[in-house]
């Protein structure tokens, strides 16, 4: 998929999750432009033609510059994050070089994913489909976190999650998530 199909896709994305905004109201929402600017820094940083490349990047510069500063993120361009990524609260959030998000993440203010920055190479995280990044939360060093996981508010992930879990407390422990069988009620 390119960039003008992505950034598209992202657009219905946004317009889906809040149908009473209108397309102008979606293109300057704080949410989507975050977004769509990783798209865009993500697409010009591997143009391969170089009078081309250099001026979008230098134009991915200029926007990164703006829109970061605006909202208060930091997400690199050499991340790789999938399709329907949702930016649900905007300020505070840093996503490192080299991290790998799934389709169909949400992610909440305050929220740091990146190595553990001690020196020693431990890695970025590695998120699967499906998760929630609860506000505050931190993901840190060379994890895996799998499909269908919650990360509670504040917490501190140091190690890999299954999926189908809630990562909760400082340092996070494991819990399954509850099913629709375990709410219910025998009579």
């Amino acid at each position: 998929m390119g960039v003008i199909e992505e950034l598209r896709d992202d657009f219905r994305f946004y317009r889906n999750l809040k149908p009473t905004q209108g397309t102008l109201e979606t293109l300057t929402d704080r949410c989507f432009l975050v977004s769509a600017n990783y798209r865009f820094g993500y697409w010009a940083c591997r143009v391969r033609t170089p009078a081309v490349g250099k001026l979008l990047r230098l134009t991915y510069l200029l926007s990164n510059a703006l829109i970061s500063s605006r909202n208060g993120t930091n997400i690199r361009s050499g991340a790789v994050i999938g399709r329907r990524f949702e930016v649900h609260t905007t300020f505070g959030i840093e996503i490192a070089d080299g991290v790998i998000i799934g389709d169909d993440c949400s992610i909440n203010g305050g929220v740091c994913v990146a190595n553990r920055a001690n020196g020693r190479g431990e890695g970025v995280p590695r998120i699967g489909n499906h998760v929630t990044l609860g506000l505050g939360c931190k993901v840190l060093g060379g994890i895996t976190i799998g499909d269908n996981v919650s990360v509670g508010a504040n917490a501190v992930v140091l190690r890999d999650v299954p999926p189908d879990h809630l990562a909760v407390g400082v340092p996070a422990q494991n819990k399954p998530k509850r099913t629709d069988r375990d709410t219910t009620v025998s009579v």
